[in-house]
């Protein structure tokens, strides 16, 4: 058999299947293409959060040094309701830092609501776990310091040293 001839019956047969197969074939497509699409419509609606959530950063921080604090108040609570894993926290800091809020146990929710985001890497949960922390020696409450520190402490955790120091 001749080069030529073994071309043609390898296109015979290709062809051939692709008649038999061309629902499969574009069944197939059209799948990939929905959830080509609905990824990248997710993203884009991921991306369109993530830009409100940093006006709102920005605007509650703006609000901070207006010292109109009920309405920086409100914002910053919405942020750590998000569950953003860089403005949730950040949020949660700039309340502490100005003293926003003078309900304790209101903050350690907010510090449980953080740690508890799964979409935060688990070192950045640890030192979120350090900083909680720190704000409970104010409290004096040695017991909840040390149900924080613990799981930091008995971890290979690059914070392990610091959590076993406090």
């Amino acid at each position: 058999m001749s080069n030529e001839t073994i071309k043609i019956n390898f296109l015979d047969k290709v062809s051939s299947l692709l008649k038999k197969k061309i629902k499969t074939i574009i069944v197939l497509l059209i799948t990939i293409f929905v959830f080509v699409m609905t990824f990248i419509f997710y993203k884009h609606l991921e991306k369109i959060n993530n830009i409100k959530i940093a006006d709102s950063y920005t605007q509650a921080s703006i609000l901070v040094k207006q010292k109109k604090i009920n309405e920086s108040k409100l914002l910053l609570e919405n942020i750590i309701s998000e569950n953003h894993q860089l403005y949730s926290p950040l949020a949660l800091y700039l309340i502490i830092d100005n003293n926003i809020e003078s309900d304790n146990s209101k903050i350690i929710i907010f510090f449980d609501k953080i740690l508890a985001n799964n979409s935060i890497d688990k070192e950045n949960l640890n030192l979120i776990k350090i900083k909680k922390a720190i704000y409970l020696i104010h409290l004096d409450n040695e017991k909840l310091i040390v149900e924080t520190l613990n799981p930091i402490i008995n971890s290979n955790s690059v914070w392990k040293d610091l959590a076993s120091e406090k």
